[in-house]
């Protein structure tokens, strides 16, 4: 009895990432999104210590490495990461594109009998696959295949989500979430943000954001702003204006 206690409390169930390809797990692993280092947050944050130390003595001080909503989303959960140089063309039609891989990757997938297609798309010629898109945009989805699967135990969902603040903007994954369920094959369905332009997706390249969450359906309450809700926010008012460099 007291082993069922503490498996039940102690020893929770993992969500299990599987690779095909022991080179990729090696070079191109599932990681924690809190240990990638974004460019732009590495520039955003240089700038932020140079105008504090000029300006911070006599005029407040704000950026975006300090605000409390940007930098938390981008720390949760873990990213997938791109495991081959991928360059896509967009052309004149805007239901068509061509695409260019290292042609030295099909030796290696063919020696690992690896078949699988690694460029695939749904194009809104073909209703059945298609989900709106801008008119400004690649009217197809491409999917790129990734040698992952992925297994949810019971309790868990995992939100799939595009990278929210990325260094590369020319593509964007699309949304998704997966319940509890064994070896989901894991791929990144990404839609391209501007027509009539090339771009590359280098390897290592984060593709999208994975978040656990416990699958519960707990109702949301709706309240009156009461005497009490308008204090706490004039506190935290305060709080955020009486420095001149804003804290978290």
């Amino acid at each position: 009895m007291y082993k069922t206690i503490y498996n039940k409390f102690f020893n929770s169930p993992k969500i299990k990432f599987y690779c095909e390809l022991p080179e990729v797990k090696e070079n191109y692993p599932v990681i924690e999104a809190s240990k990638y280092k974004f460019n732009w947050v590495k520039e955003s944050a240089k700038k932020f210590k140079e105008i504090s130390k000029e300006k911070s003595s006599y005029e407040q001080i704000s950026g975006t490495v300090r605000c409390p909503g940007v930098l938390p989303m981008m720390r949760k959960g873990y990213i997938m990461q791109s495991w081959f140089d991928l360059t896509i063309r967009l052309t004149d039609d805007a239901n068509r594109f061509e695409f260019f891989i290292p042609q030295g990757l099909y030796s290696y997938l063919r020696d690992k009998g690896y078949d699988k297609q690694l460029i695939s798309w749904f194009s809104k010629e073909e209703p059945a696959h298609a989900i709106p898109l801008p008119n400004s945009q690649l009217q197809s989805l491409i999917k790129i295949t990734l040698p992952w699967a992925v297994s949810v135990p019971n309790g868990w969902n995992l939100i799939f989500m595009p990278i929210p603040y990325p260094d590369q903007t020319d593509f964007v994954s699309v949304h998704g979430i997966l319940g509890p369920g064994k070896h989901y094959e894991v791929n990144a369905i990404i839609k391209c943000n501007s027509n009539n332009k090339e771009f590359s997706i280098p390897a290592g390249t984060p593709l999208f954001q994975i978040i656990a969450v416990r699958d519960n359906n707990d109702s949301i309450e709706i309240l009156d702003y009461d005497a009490d809700i308008k204090q706490k926010e004039t506190e935290r008012k305060y709080l955020s204006n009486h420095q001149f460099i804003v804290k978290d």
